[in-house]
């Protein structure tokens, strides 16, 4: 019970991290900082976690991903369009709107994750797997960069493809992490007398080596944009790459060494964190509707604004889920409309 309202505790501090970091997007101006420094472990963190709770997952879970990602593309197809977002996109389902693209990605960690559970007692299919998976991971966004370039017609985002690969390595270390492990490593990190200095003394560190270079690191993190944006050489993209790895896993580190089990609105957000990832960009295309009446504003406004609307929808949007819940599990939704179905039918013939 305590460990998991740790858990719980970790996944909502980092789904207010992606709303917070979307909404910073749009006011930008003096909030770079911010943005390099959630955006360098708050997606890393979300897919170890979905590795390590990945164990027993079945291929409803993954169509139910996948039914998820139909409508809610559907659905934002509508809203950008709206709210004049639409205007810098091409609405395809082989190209995901904004977010969804996690969807796309988290499906395919699961189905490699179905593989791997299968073939478990045949390790070297299982080492020949993840060797491939992580060499992929590594020289993707290298490759990709000629290949698009002579395809224009195929978008960086083409099925998530890039980004499914660059995050893959935090969704294996959290799938080969077991329980046992993540108990001991919680407890050692969590029993660390310095804690708050050493994460300190991290965060100071990771923090002088972004900026170092915080238009590369930033156009690294997003995952998805073609290595020419943060590197002129093969030497440079695999240092970037190294230090992309590195600076997540000590700030999951930190992460797993600081946030306690106390039940508090973290629980709550975390338990609901996969209704405030579908619904959190309803907040973020209104206001990108008015993103030029932030330019005059200075950098504290910003950000009291921006972490207001964040807490705003992460509260909101749990308050309602009683109401929309159903949402969330299309597939047991169409179920139970059938299921209903066919008891009205034995009825009416019944009453024949």
């Amino acid at each position: 019970m305590t460990k998991d309202v740790k858990y719980s505790n970790i996944k909502g501090l980092l789904i207010f991290l992606v709303v917070l970091g979307h909404l910073l997007l749009i006011v930008r101006g003096g909030m770079e900082p911010l943005i390099l420094l959630i955006y360098s472990f708050h997606m890393p963190a979300f897919i170890f976690l979905n590795g390590f709770f990945a164990k027993n997952v079945n291929w409803k879970k993954i169509l139910n991903l996948l039914l998820l990602y139909i409508i809610f593309q559907s659905f934002y197809a509508i809203i950008t369009y709206l709210t004049h977002y639409g205007e810098i996109f091409l609405f395809r389902f082989t190209t995901p709107i904004f977010h969804l693209w996690y969807l796309v990605s988290l499906s395919c960690f699961y189905v490699v994750a179905i593989l791997l559970r299968k073939i478990g007692e045949h390790r070297v299919w299982s080492l020949f797997i993840v060797t491939s998976i992580l060499i992929i991971s590594v020289g993707i966004r290298w490759w990709s960069t000629g290949f698009l370039a002579e395809h224009p017609t195929i978008s960086s985002q083409f099925l998530s493809i890039q980004r499914t690969f660059v995050f893959f390595p935090f969704f294996l270390l959290g799938f080969y992490f077991d329980k046992a492990m993540m108990k001991k490593c919680s407890m050692v990190l969590g029993a660390f007398k310095f804690k708050t200095l050493f994460s300190s003394i991290l965060i100071f560190t990771i923090l002088y080596v972004l900026f170092s270079n915080p238009i590369r690191f930033e156009n690294a993190f997003y995952g998805f944009l073609p290595s020419q944006t943060f590197a002129s050489s093969i030497s440079q993209f695999l240092k970037i790459e190294l230090q992309q790895y590195l600076i997540a896993l000590l700030l999951i580190t930190i992460l797993v060494m600081v946030i306690d089990n106390r039940e508090s609105a973290l629980t709550k957000w975390g338990d609901n964190s996969l209704i405030i990832f579908l619904f959190h960009p309803l907040f973020f295309f209104t206001i990108r509707m008015y993103a030029a009446d932030f330019a005059t504003w200075n950098v504290f406004l910003k950000l009291a604004f921006v972490v207001s609307i964040s807490i705003f929808a992460c509260s909101s949007l749990v308050a309602v889920r009683g109401y929309i819940g159903w949402l969330l599990h299309p597939l047991d939704t169409i179920i139970k409309l059938r299921q209903a179905r066919q008891k009205e039918l034995i009825e009416e013939k019944t009453s024949l």
